[in-house]
């Protein structure tokens, strides 16, 4: 094992300020090592497709190339970085599967070939699996859940953290000119596909607590199928689901202000381990 790869690639999530860290921080050891390469990689992939910098030729150039290191690394070759070296440990180790980072990579393309703009339910909803389900079924697998209630906790847990993070960071998104809620939501509630617009109408607390609502059934699923798995297996992706409930909660039903990005306070988190411990 090389500490130095692990510690580098540990280090790249702890400075990503997200609730990941701290949440998988209750993982085995070889399992947090694999959940955080498989973080790391996804920060990469996701850097690369929202760079304000690099021209949409070169993102695709760069995801492309990831594409191919995907296929050098599941052949175990080229590890010529510390987050690949990582990668294949994750892989070999748990039996990850290729097509699953594949579609995460595919997903952050449809970002960078065109800025999605009021998608279709379909189109949307092969967002969501691409880019957070996909990740579902990775970490599911690291978790040690190789059965088919397993896939089916996974598919709807990365349903409802994707959905959330829409409605999280609409205002985010909307700056930089894209808008993930589906066409048929803007239509439902007569509203145009105006990204200006949207911004000072009224009517979009209605289209954001909708697709909340949406969320909340995929958290609800998840929550039966968790039921029927084994709990010590599933301390992660449990603790996890706790933080992103309560992100939810903060918007659900409530009047808040879509301009300022939710987001947990230390607060916040030391409850949710708290309670976790009780459970």
């Amino acid at each position: 094992m090389n500490l130095n790869d692990r510690l580098q690639i540990e280090q790249i999530v702890k400075k990503s300020g997200s609730s990941f860290y701290w949440g998988m921080k209750l993982l085995p050891a070889n399992k947090r090592r694999g959940m955080f390469a498989i973080y790391a990689f996804c920060r990469e992939v996701d850097d690369i497709a929202d760079s304000l910098t690099n021209s949409k030729a070169l993102k695709e150039k760069k995801l492309g190339q990831w594409k191919k290191d995907i296929g050098k690394i599941f052949k175990r070759f080229s590890l010529d970085t510390c987050l690949k070296r990582e990668l294949d440990y994750s892989i070999v180790n748990f039996k990850l599967q290729k097509k699953d980072f594949i579609s995460i990579i595919d997903g952050m393309l449809m970002d960078v070939k065109q800025n999605i703009q009021f998608p279709s339910s379909k189109i949307f909803k092969l967002y969501c699996e691409r880019v957070a389900v996909a990740v579902g079924y990775l970490s599911i697998k690291i978790f040690g859940i190789n059965s088919k209630i397993g896939n089916n906790y996974a598919y709807e847990l990365g349903m409802a953290f994707q959905i959330t993070n829409i409605v999280r960071d609409f205002h985010e998104d909307l700056n930089n000119k894209r808008c993930y809620i589906p066409s048929e939501k803007l239509e439902k509630y007569g509203l145009k596909k105006d990204l200006k617009r949207l911004l000072n109408s009224p009517k979009i607390d209605l289209v954001l607590q909708e697709m909340l609502i949406i969320a909340n059934k995929h958290f609800k699923k998840s929550d039966c199928f968790s039921k029927s798995l084994n709990k010590k297996k599933m301390v992660g992706s449990e603790i996890m689901k706790l933080f992103y409930k309560k992100i939810h909660s903060k918007m659900f039903r409530k009047k808040f202000d879509f301009k300022k990005k939710i987001k947990l306070s230390l607060f916040d988190k030391i409850l949710i381990f708290f309670q976790f411990s009780f459970r």
